[in-house]
């Protein structure tokens, strides 16, 4: 008998909350509202975050991508105006006396021709463009003037670094052509001097030469120079199979790399030292420095910006969730307390017949989960479509499996249902211990 009254109460608590929503349903409708309003602000609200991350760290990546792609750019840029700007570095026999050399114009102690290419194939990445000379001031005889001969070859191929050279093993773009065999290119101020023009024929120490091209104006020593074939300036000055210098442009680095390239030539051409031409090897450095700073300077602006931005739309969040929750909360306890005053002689009927003050909270307390479960599912589920729909970019490159979590969806299934029974606890305490002599004891 006592369990058929069990049976019977816990089915009067479900049809009393049956009763009580089919006679209030505009306090039902509205408080679902309200906690619907606050899951989907929720919801939406995480997702539309959620999805700015993934935009914005997508945004990082295609930045990076696309200032790594300048930087390069930039570095290509540079090399090339680098190299315009000719060599930097030259290789000299370890005797050769630097103040001898700036006094003369050319080194007067003597390499192997052979030392260019030990230097060539010992997989230094260092230096790049090897061109070995032999330079010395003689007497054209035939022309009755002083001149700077020079002989040169093409470029001789670094190959650890294969990307600047062609198939058959030439520099894309070389830093001076190589000297046709049989052909002469002369300085500016020579040609002008003796009204020497492209195409005509001239000797110097007795072989024949026609002229190739006549460079411009540079205002150096270059402007006093013949270049001629590496093989016939050996044979005319009488130095078979040697070089004064090896010229070279060092690689796009740092200023203190030059420490490294001294050493690595140490090692390979013992009896050789290395002079630099400080102030070009300085700029170069100074131009490669400067392309990575305003990479870092606009990635980490553009870094910056977002964050700031970030953090704007996550405060402008927390303050509409909180808003919005907390309106829900006030709403629903409000809604449940005059709830509880309006049926305050049925509860203390309902006490009178034996109804305890635990089956009088659950009437209240299972109206109100009621009211957030159906908020709950509604909620969660008006959230993730406006948060989708505003998520834009975020949607676009992770999509919509990316933006919707199993966290976020318990979440927004879990914050109706609690924030409900949170809000109705204190009416429904007051209303399951009410006293039913007094309540009945005012009629």
């Amino acid at each position: 008998m006592e369990t058929d009254n069990k049976t019977g109460r816990r089915m009067n608590i479900w049809l009393i909350i049956k009763n009580e929503l089919e006679h209030k349903k505009l306090g039902f409708i509205t408080g679902v509202l309200s906690l619907v309003i606050a899951t989907a602000g929720l919801v939406g609200a995480l997702i539309v975050l959620r999805g700015d991350e993934i935009a914005t760290r997508q945004l990082f990546i295609d930045k990076e991508r696309e200032l790594r792609a300048e930087m390069a750019q930039l570095e290509d840029d540079y090399r090339i105006i680098m190299r315009n700007m000719g060599y930097n570095v030259l290789i000299l026999d370890g005797e050769q006396s630097i103040p001898a050399l700036e006094r003369d114009g050319y080194a007067t102690a003597y390499l192997d021709y052979e030392d260019v290419w030990k230097i060539a194939e010992s997989g230094i990445t260092t230096l790049n463009h090897l061109l070995p000379v032999l330079q010395e001031k003689i007497f054209w005889k035939e022309r009755n003037t002083e001149i700077l001969l020079s002989g040169v070859r093409g470029q001789v191929p670094v190959y650890a670094k294969p990307g600047h050279l062609t198939e058959d093993h030439e520099y894309r773009s070389p830093i001076m052509d190589r000297v046709p065999e049989g052909k002469a290119d002369l300085g500016e101020e020579v040609a002008v001097s003796l009204n020497i023009r492209p195409g005509e024929s001239i000797v110097i120490g007795g072989e024949a030469f026609e002229v190739n091209r006549v460079y411009s104006r540079r205002g150096t020593r270059d402007d006093l120079t013949v270049w001629i074939p590496l093989d016939k300036a050996q044979s005319i000055l009488g130095r078979p199979g040697k070089i004064n210098g090896i010229l070279a442009l060092e690689c796009v680095c740092a200023t203190e790399e030059i420490g490294q390239v001294k050493r690595e030539i140490k090692e390979i051409l013992p009896h050789a030292q290395v002079f630099e031409f400080s102030s070009l090897i300085a700029a170069r450095a100074d131009v490669r420095d400067r392309a990575a700073r305003l990479h870092q300077e606009i990635l980490y602006a553009e870094m910056a910006h977002q964050l700031q931005l970030r953090e704007e739309k996550e405060r402008l969040a927390t303050v509409l969730i909180i808003l919005l929750i907390a309106g829900a909360s006030v709403w629903i306890f409000v809604l449940i307390l005059n709830n509880v005053r309006e049926r305050k002689h049925e509860i203390g009927i309902l006490r009178a017949i034996g109804f305890r003050r635990l089956q009088v909270l659950k009437i209240f307390l299972g109206k109100s989960v009621l009211m957030g479960l159906v908020a709950g599912i509604s909620g969660c589920l008006l959230g993730m479509l406006v948060g989708v729909l505003w998520s834009g970019p975020g949607l676009s490159y992770g999509g919509a499996e990316s933006l919707i979590t199993l966290p976020l969806i318990i979440t927004g299934l879990l914050l109706a249902p609690l924030l409900a029974l949170a809000a109705g606890l204190l009416p429904s305490v007051l209303a399951a211990n009410q006293d039913p002599a007094d309540i009945l004891s005012e009629q």
